[in-house]
């Protein structure tokens, strides 16, 4: 990635280095061009000022010598005449008089008979006699052609018979040695080298600058598969690469979470398999053992009396599988009512068969919208261990505090150990003197869950002794549990 990185930014350098040069020397070849073209109008100009004073001292000479100018040029032209006898006269190369010669005594008319026609480049297709000058005037321009600048200068002569015209002609050979462009275009070529190694050179170190991120989250990938969990990118600055090195570092953490969280599932399911291993173990082996003594009709009545109790506990713990089943797979439903928390207490009360021993303490009516069912299993459940493994009286107490509902669950008794009290919500969590009765651990676990589904929630207080559930007196909302 660094070395298709580092070239993407050269061929970048590159291209705009060659799309540089181009545009410079471009506008250099025009720059040029134009310079000789003034230079060329300059000595047209200046000759033709001449051959206009030459033929104003001999107006009806038509011999080249009485007219040419002298050569006033700043460029190192070539120089001829040609004479149109009538203005529609035709224009024959081999006519040209050439009285200006540079560096070769070969006449034009030989070298570039073709490039004398004096057509005009933007109008290719029309020579002098086919434009009207006034007779007196006159006009200049110039072209290009095979290698040479060429101007011309037209006048027209009034005469007896006539107008008649005469053409000068400058001829300036473009030598490529002349031209600046051809050493320019070396010298952007060389300069373009220089850059374009600078370049690479700092291409490297800018690809390495911005893989080095990405190859440090490789490192790291590859040392989270390898089990070190530790390993995180350095953020340094606000740029891109900070950002990534940010999120890559997030989604390692949040990758450590997950695996934590995967950890303690698995641990809690084996410690959950494991728990209801051994629940089970205890009634089954009652039972086997009581199916054994039923077939020894001395011990017969004695099994049979074991055998109703150890179903009843098995039954119990099965439904409370059940229950918990259901809501970690998020099936536990709510069927909601507007009912009076009041008299469900009251219900719970009647239903717990425990007389005097329980007491009310709130309003005589309190309205919320709720799941009954629900909340009768979360107070009977509180009723119970509350009179099974505290002391009485218990005192069931409810106030409002909106947006909930408060019910408190207290007895008179030691309260739940110090060592539980963090963990007693906690499934298959007894004290010691549960462990021999035939609660499986799982009621308060339910309980919990229960409140959590009603939209409230179930906690011990400090003392130990109080439970306390917290209802939303509106309907609750609905969550991923339903």
């Amino acid at each position: 990635m660094r070395g298709r990185t580092a070239l993407a930014l050269v061929l970048a350098v590159a291209l705009a280095c060659g799309g540089l040069s181009w545009g410079t020397l471009a506008w250099a070849e025009a720059q040029h061009r134009q310079v000789l073209e003034d230079k060329m109008m300059i000595g047209i100009t200046s000759d033709m000022n001449q051959l206009a004073v030459a033929v104003a001292e001999h107006p009806t000479t038509t011999a080249w010598q009485d007219v040419r100018p002298d050569r006033d040029s700043p460029l190192s032209v070539e120089t001829a005449l040609f004479f149109f006898e009538e203005q529609s006269s035709p224009f024959r190369p081999e006519q040209v008089e050439q009285y200006g010669f540079v560096g070769t005594t070969v006449p034009l008319n030989q070298r570039i008979p073709e490039c004398l026609v004096p057509h005009m480049d933007w109008i290719p297709d029309h020579t002098i006699t086919d434009i009207s000058y006034m007779p007196g005037s006159w006009g200049a321009w110039v072209r290009y052609c095979e290698g040479y600048l060429v101007g011309f200068g037209y006048t027209e002569v009034p005469g007896e018979d006539g107008p008649f015209s005469w053409l000068l002609i400058h001829a300036f050979q473009l030598e490529p040695a002349e031209s600046p462009v051809p050493g320019l275009a070396t010298t952007l070529l060389l300069v373009s080298v220089g850059v374009v190694l600078i370049a690479g050179l700092l291409a490297l170190g800018v690809a390495a600058t911005v893989v080095r991120p990405v190859t440090r989250a490789s490192e790291m990938a590859n040392a989270v598969a390898d089990g070190d969990l530790s390993v995180r990118i350095p953020v340094t600055g606000r740029d891109e690469v900070a950002t990534m090195s940010t999120a890559v570092n997030s989604m390692a953490d949040r990758l450590v979470g997950q695996i934590d969280n995967l950890e303690q599932a698995n641990r809690a399911q084996r410690q959950f398999v494991s728990d209801v291993a051994h629940e089970l173990r205890t009634p089954t082996t009652a039972l086997l053992a009581s199916a054994e003594a039923l077939e020894d009709p001395r011990s017969r009545d004695r099994a049979a009396a074991l055998v109703a109790p150890q179903l009843r506990r098995l039954a119990g713990l099965t439904e409370d599988l059940l229950e918990i089943s259901r809501m970690d797979a998020g099936r536990a439903e709510l069927v909601t009512d507007r009912i009076d928390l009041a008299d469900l207490i009251a219900e719970v009360m009647a239903d717990s068969g425990a007389g005097e021993r329980v007491a009310y303490q709130g309003p005589a009516e309190l309205q919320l919208t709720t799941d009954p069912t629900r909340v009768r299993v979360v107070l009977r459940n509180l009723v119970a261990n509350a009179l099974q493994h505290g002391a009485p009286p218990v005192t069931m107490a409810v106030s409002v505090a909106e947006p909930e509902a408060v019910v408190s669950v207290h007895d008179s008794g030691a309260g739940v150990p110090a060592d539980l009290r963090e963990r007693v919500f906690g499934r298959f969590v007894r004290g010691d003197e549960a462990r021999h009765g035939s609660s499986s651990g799982l009621g308060l676990a339910i309980a919990a869950e229960n409140a959590r589904l009603l939209g409230g929630s179930l906690t011990l207080e400090p003392d130990g002794v109080t439970f306390t559930l917290r209802l939303p007196l509106q309907e609750p909302a609905r969550g991923d549990d339903e």
